[in-house]
């Protein structure tokens, strides 16, 4: 099952200097997130891979992920279909170091562990956008689709799938 959604909102000013992604850094990420794990909850197995990743006309990143047919990934799919896992989370690591002086921390580097299918997402409007329904056809769970998707085009074409 393919699955696309909203991982991360807009990013902060690049000179943003905290634990979320700034603009700059959700640009770099753009393609380079697949292979990523899929998990649920941030825990367990991994259910599938982001497949493609892009920024969106909004600043927000996307991705699209293909949850696998173990059993686990089949559950998985389930709680979307039935907009239980309706959201996403974006797990990542952030390299934190003091200044000279140590009264400030500044941020150095995050990198991405893995997205996860959660109820409830410590971000807002992160959530699953459209997934790959029974029959094949492309389902949208949220009333608030994107303009570059519509009946007339399969919603997968947007990404580069290979």
């Amino acid at each position: 099952m393919l699955v696309m959604g909203v991982c991360n909102p807009a990013g902060e000013k690049d000179e943003y200097n905290g634990l979320y992604f700034t603009d700059k850094e959700l640009r770099q990420l753009e393609g380079n997130l697949n292979n990523i794990p899929v998990k649920a909850e941030h825990k367990g197995d991994e259910l599938g891979k982001i497949v493609s990743s892009f920024v969106d006309d909004e600043g927000r990143l996307q991705c699209l992920m293909r949850l696998n047919d173990s059993v686990e990934g089949a559950i998985a799919q389930g709680l979307v279909k039935n907009g239980i896992a309706s959201e996403l989370s974006l797990g990542y690591s952030v390299d934190v170091e003091h200044s000279n002086n140590g009264n400030k921390l500044h941020t150095k580097s995050k990198k991405v562990m893995e997205v996860s299918l959660v109820r409830k997402g410590a971000r807002e409007k992160c959530y699953v956008l459209a997934y790959e329904g029974d029959n094949g056809l492309v389902q949208f769970p949220r009333t608030e689709q994107t303009s570059q998707i519509t009946d007339d085009v399969h919603a997968w074409s947007m990404f580069n799938l290979q």
